[in-house]
């Protein structure tokens, strides 16, 4: 088979900030179904061993003094908190190979000609979409076009007065951090004899900054992100026939909106990968208010980004120390959360709060807080709020 390829790098760029590194045994990957980047899943707390219930690495809490413990926090420095995200995207360039001749430069010319074509303000909004789909961040829409077109309708049916009074009650978001992400387009045709079969890939790459300092910090390291038709669709769905240099039946690469569709679908695989690993490292977080038995009762819930079937590690802080009680599976209600202790840490710290939670109501105080961290995306939630399918 001869081989043809096209590549194609773009540039994208969003805003947030506070990242965390988890254990590895609090998680697992999900494998593509082309063998391509795999999705990070949180394991079900049922599944923790003893040595499991830890801290995640670098969980923040020199902020904690920072934090006012109300349903919204105000203050970026408090570890609660939620960080503003803003999201650019460069413009799409595509190099063509200067060693293609014949007729297959025609039909590479073609497969260039519409994956260039391919819009980047699509993935711009897919991927705000599914990040302020979690709610564990603020999103800083760009789709301007839909807030003009709505503001105009509102400033005519609430008057100029109600908006600017409005507008002035809700004060202004302020950005945190800047994630720019690289994306390489690869394109290939392998070429038989009697059929060809259409490839394309994705290629993402990731970096933090700070926007205010231009610095460029260490994380969170998403790594390389590596998505394939291949994983989107079966690979017999993109066989062609190819007659004298033109597309004759079969996938339609000459088709603009066939091509469209494919990269949008690869698009959107590599932000549900992206979202895996990036809420594996800024985990949601909130305060447990009290234990009774089994039962714990958190401060936030939908609010900070608390998903359904969440696992969360509930730990002691007190004196600058973190000691790990237990295990726990959340699910949040808009403004705080309810949980269960799956399994309690063999360890003197949560035996005196499983003792004192078993005789009545176990009530943190301000020298003695428990929170609790979550340990990555619930496998319950991908396979209901994303495209993502089992490895058949």
């Amino acid at each position: 088979m001869k081989v043809t390829k096209l590549a194609g790098l773009m540039t994208v760029a969003l805003a947030l900030a506070g990242c965390q590194t988890n254990q590895g045994s609090q998680s697992y990957s999900v494998e593509s179904n082309a063998g391509n980047s795999s999705l990070i899943i949180g394991k079900s707390a049922h599944d923790f061993t003893d040595s499991d219930i830890e801290v995640p690495a670098f969980f923040n809490t020199q902020g904690l003094q920072f934090c006012t413990y109300e349903a919204t926090e105000k203050d970026s420095r408090c570890p609660l908190a939620k960080k503003t995200i803003r999201m650019y995207f460069g413009d799409v360039k595509t190099d063509v190979s200067a060693s293609l001749r014949g007729k297959s430069a025609d039909v590479f010319n073609s497969m260039h000609s519409n994956i260039a074509k391919f819009s980047s303000k699509a993935l711009e909004n897919t991927l705000e979409n599914q990040f302020a789909g979690v709610n564990r961040f603020r999103i800083v829409t760009r789709d301007n076009d839909a807030v003009n077109l709505a503001m105009e309708e509102i400033l005519a049916d609430e008057g100029a007065v109600n908006v600017a009074r409005k507008k002035s009650a809700l004060g202004r978001l302020s950005t945190d951090y800047l994630i720019k992400v690289d994306v390489l387009k690869t394109g290939d045709m392998l070429f038989g004899s009697t059929q060809s079969l259409f490839q394309t890939s994705m290629e993402m790459s990731t970096g933090v900054i700070d926007p205010y300092t231009k610095e460029k910090v260490s994380y969170p390291n998403l790594g390389k992100i590596r998505v394939s038709n291949f994983d989107v669709r079966d690979r017999d769905s993109y066989t062609t026939v190819i007659a004298n240099g033109s597309y004759y039946r079969g996938f339609n690469y000459e088709s603009g909106k066939d091509v469209n569709a494919v990269m949008n679908e690869m698009a959107s695989r590599g932000f549900d990968i992206m979202l895996t690993r990036l809420l594996k490292e800024m985990p949601a977080t909130a305060q447990v208010m009290g234990v009774k038995g089994d039962r714990i009762s958190l401060d936030r819930g939908q609010n900070a980004g608390v998903l359904p079937n969440e696992t969360m590690v509930v730990f002691e802080y007190s004196a600058g120390f973190v000691e790990p009680i237990g295990v726990a599976t959340v699910n949040p209600s808009k403004q705080s959360a309810q949980g269960k202790m799956v399994r309690w840490k063999d360890s003197d710290t949560a035996d005196d709060v499983r003792d004192s939670a078993e005789k009545g109501i176990y009530r943190p105080d301000r020298q003695r807080r428990l929170f609790a961290v979550s340990v990555g995306v619930p496998m319950e939630f991908m396979k209901e709020r994303s495209t993502w399918a089992p490895k058949s």
